[in-house]
């Protein structure tokens, strides 16, 4: 059977899965980013900072979609109820079109 690209991203996407399922702790996201826009990075927030960034939209080509991976983020973001909406935007404005 002969592998063509169509098929590998295929599969590389079911292997990746929805960005929302790999994220976990939206209020642990929004604390450790938020520290990261205040300039710090302690090392314990390593795997919230990585849910974070692991956030990833795609237009029907392959290619990243930032305006929608922006989106996804906020709403990531938002879903901690705990959370100042002004703190989660500032947040998003520096780091949602970002790579990580």
């Amino acid at each position: 059977m002969k592998v063509t690209n169509a098929m590998l991203l295929l599969v590389v996407g079911l292997s990746l899965g929805s960005p929302t399922v790999q994220a976990k702790d939206a209020c642990e996201t929004v604390l450790c980013m938020f520290g990261k826009y205040k300039g710090e990075d302690p090392s314990e927030c390593d795997p919230a900072v990585r849910d974070y960034f692991s956030i990833i939209e795609y237009k029907k080509h392959g290619k990243i979609d930032w305006s929608g991976t922006s989106n996804a983020r906020q709403e990531f973001l938002d879903s901690c109820p705990q959370a100042d909406s002004g703190a989660t935007k500032k947040i998003n404005d520096m780091f949602g079109k970002a790579g990580g």
